[in-house]
């Protein structure tokens, strides 16, 4: 599967373009890039034109103001659609994908023909909090390498690969504190903001999701007041890779066209 890079918003943006149809927009998590829906694209490009960009500074999408915020990535979003003359796409998010469709709600109304918030969280409560210390980041722009790979194991030398595109080998030191500082950072929205968002939206979320869990779920949800909650059972926050997930999603996209 090959991708393509296209200039948007004062970035030179990797993506993937896969299918034909109503544009549907994969936003990967943090520490991945858009190889992670490979197994993904495949399916829904059966009816969907998929597109899942490189997010600033992953993978093969540069960031050269040398920070990561969801609103920014927001904005990216949408420059990256208007470069290619996509109006109202479908929008499915997973983890930082997911606060970037949140924000693509609070700040782009009207611009997606619905999102999808998967793993999403609308506030930094303890479970989040204790879930980012799990895996090493405990201060904003610092990360714990020695507990990172304790907790990732294997996937911690993926990690350092997949973002060495633009920046090299090294890079990924760096691209460490920018998402300790975009995680640790997150704000706490409150039920007024959320409820400005109008897009049909879903909020999905595994039951045992260290990040979050059905309570966060729930804060999201009831504050948005208009969209749609799935609780998938007996999962964690890799919720993302399981059919149910995945069902979930599709059958309510499929009421979105």
């Amino acid at each position: 599967m090959d991708g393509k890079h296209i200039e948007a918003g004062g970035l030179r943006i990797f993506y993937r373009d896969e299918g034909q149809g109503q544009p549907l927009v994969l936003l990967h998590g943090g520490l991945t890039t858009s190889n992670s829906w490979k197994g993904q694209i495949e399916k829904l490009a059966e009816r969907y034109r998929v597109l899942a960009p490189d997010t600033r500074g992953h993978g093969g999408t540069d960031n050269p103001a040398g920070e990561l915020s969801y609103p920014q990535m927001a904005d990216d979003v949408v420059a990256f659609c208007a470069a290619l003359g996509i109006e109202r796409p479908l929008i499915v998010g997973y983890s930082d994908g997911g606060q970037s469709a949140l924000e693509i709600g609070l700040r782009h109304p009207g611009f997606a023909r619905a999102l999808v918030m998967g793993g999403t969280v609308s506030a930094p409560v303890e479970s989040y909090l204790a879930g980012l210390r799990s895996w090493g980041f405990t201060r904003p722009g610092e990360a714990d390498l020695v507990v990172m790979e304790q907790a990732f194991g294997g996937f911690f030398e993926v990690i350092k690969a997949s973002h060495s595109a633009v920046y090299g080998p090294d890079y990924w030191r760096d691209y460490l504190k920018q998402i300790s500082t975009l995680w640790l950072g997150l704000p706490s929205y409150s039920a007024e903001q959320l409820a400005t968002i109008t897009d049909p939206a879903l909020v999905i979320m595994g039951d045992r999701d260290e990040l979050g869990g059905v309570d966060a779920a729930a804060r999201l949800f009831k504050g948005i007041g208009r969209g749609e909650l799935s609780i998938i059972a007996n999962a964690d926050h890799s919720a993302v890779n399981t059919g149910l997930f995945w069902d979930a999603v599709g059958e309510f996209l499929a009421r979105q066209v």
